[in-house]
């Protein structure tokens, strides 16, 4: 909250005054001013926060930060602000212009916690099935500090009081009004080598064995299963799986020896459909046809989506394999370039050239470029992350920390790891000397709140390490003695 003295403004004056004078009868910097207040949906409320967690924007009673969504000032009531899309950056002690008390059990992600003296923090979701202990988004103080998503303690927590903002729109109008359990910004569909089953609260690891067969391994307590062999089949591409939100049952896809895609279903392996593809298949679930689709790169360099058959998307070709995001598919160009399917075109994401596939979390695309560097792009902006590395670098979004952490492989084979916001990598060479033979993968592990990140070792072991936060990063582990291909 915006320093004022207690004098200057009381409770009842405040609400009589209009919304920019008190702002700036407060000291406050006014930064944008638009319109009206926005009609929102939750989603985009969750949405609009995560991007200056994204982007770290250091907290300030007088500064301002400025992205799609507009300029507000980068304090707490400005983060809420600029969340619910209000018209101007609004301070805690006028909030309730805007939004009006609610009880306690009525909290639902996008709501707000304020404390009119002191703080205001945008509520996400329950840390317990109590619902005493609120998951929060907050700019917090002092000066330089970031925006972060934690976890309040019951006694802190009932300092402040629920607000509701009187434009929300409750999508659906299912009538739900909590959480049981904490709400992420959208429905999060775990897909790739790795998953979090969620489903059977474990991590499941899937991989081509050195004699070309689909194995899997998974760790649910303190120990690996071992790997198992899923049927006899020969596939040329490595495996990918997608846990299904509606079944909870983790589907997996993999490119046979025939260039056809197969699907694993009760036991089998079954194509998907008679066409030939040059790629490994992506997966995404449709959240309109409640449905996994799959996108490969075809014969002729053409990116192809199967429904009930193989079609082609556009008229583009394409290098190597796609990334979905949300709505948007990106993909390397056939003459090196970032671009993004919406849904009718193809379009360039400006004239920069790439090298590897791209990688994506959140909002955020990373990829390679000709110099080795990797660079980050996100709504038409680019900005270089440095390094000198080989293959794609590999990003994931880990919501305990509300941060984007990406690895690459980097000199001499040793994994590199950086947030994507930070200046420069780290060397894993100090935490032990194992080298990776191909590009490094991350994923979140929704169970143990941890980034994995697993590669290949030039003898074909499979290894694992991982991050929790306070603990920091664990040594690389092999996963057994199996080799991959």
């Amino acid at each position: 909250m915006l320093a004022v003295a207690a004098a200057a403004i009381t409770f009842g004056s405040t609400l009589a005054m209009p919304d920019v004078a008190v702002a700036a009868a407060e000291g406050g910097v006014i930064c944008g001013t638009y319109e009206a207040n926005s009609k929102i949906t939750r989603s985009e409320v969750l949405a609009r926060s995560r991007t200056w967690i994204s982007a770290r924007v250091p907290y300030s009673q007088s500064d301002c930060f400025g992205n799609k969504y507009g300029a507000y000032r980068t304090d707490c009531s400005g983060f809420v602000s600029m969340a619910w899309g209000l018209r101007i950056s609004y301070t805690t002690h006028i909030l309730e212009q805007v939004a009006h008390r609610i009880d306690w059990e009525d909290l639902r992600p996008g709501d707000a916690l304020n404390d009119r003296e002191n703080h205001v923090a945008l509520f996400i979701g329950w840390a317990d099935a109590a619902k005493t202990r609120p998951i929060v988004r907050e700019q917090a103080g002092p000066d330089g500090s970031r925006p972060v998503q934690r976890v309040w303690s019951a006694s802190n927590a009932r300092r402040y009081v629920p607000l509701r903002y009187n434009n929300i729109l409750e999508a659906g109008g299912s009538g739900n009004t909590g959480s049981e359990t904490p709400v992420t910004d959208k429905l999060v569909v775990n897909a790739g080598p790795q998953i979090s089953n969620t489903g059977m609260g474990q991590l499941e690891v899937f991989a081509r064995a050195a004699d070309d067969t689909i194995v899997t391994n998974f760790h649910k307590t303190s120990r690996w299963s071992g790997w198992q062999q899923l049927g006899p089949e020969l596939f040329a591409g490595d495996p990918v799986a997608l846990m299904n939100p509606q079944t909870k049952i983790v589907e997996v896809f993999a490119r046979g020896t025939d260039d056809k895609v197969y699907r694993r279903v009760d036991g089998k392996w079954l194509a998907v459909g008679d066409t030939a593809v040059a790629g490994d298949p992506t997966l995404f679930w449709n959240d309109k046809t409640k449905a996994v689709e799959v996108l490969a790169r075809g014969a002729d360099g053409l990116l192809l989506r199967f429904t009930d058959r193989w079609a082609p998307v556009g008229d583009r070709k394409i290098e190597g394999n796609p990334a979905v995001a949300d709505k948007d598919v990106y993909a390397r160009s056939a003459d090196g370039k970032l671009i993004k399917w919406d849904g009718a075109t193809w379009a360039d994401q400006g004239d920069k050239k790439i090298v590897s596939d791209p990688s994506v979390a959140v909002d955020q695309v990373f990829v390679r470029t000709e110099s080795g560097s990797v660079e980050q792009y996100a709504a038409g902006v680019w900005k270089s992350m440095g390094g000198q590395g080989t293959g794609a670098p590999s990003a994931v979004f880990n919501s305990t920390t509300g941060s984007i952490d990406v690895v690459q492989l980097g000199e001499g084979g040793i994994v590199e790891h950086s947030r994507a916001t930070d200046n420069g990598w780290t060397s894993w060479a100090k935490l032990g000397t194992t080298k990776a033979s191909e590009a490094p993968t991350a994923m979140y592990h929704a169970q143990t709140k941890t980034v994995e990140v697993f590669a290949r070792t030039d003898d074909g072991k499979l290894i694992r390490r991982f991050y929790k936060e306070k603990a920091g990063w664990s040594q690389w582990a092999v996963l057994s003695g199996k080799n991959v291909s």
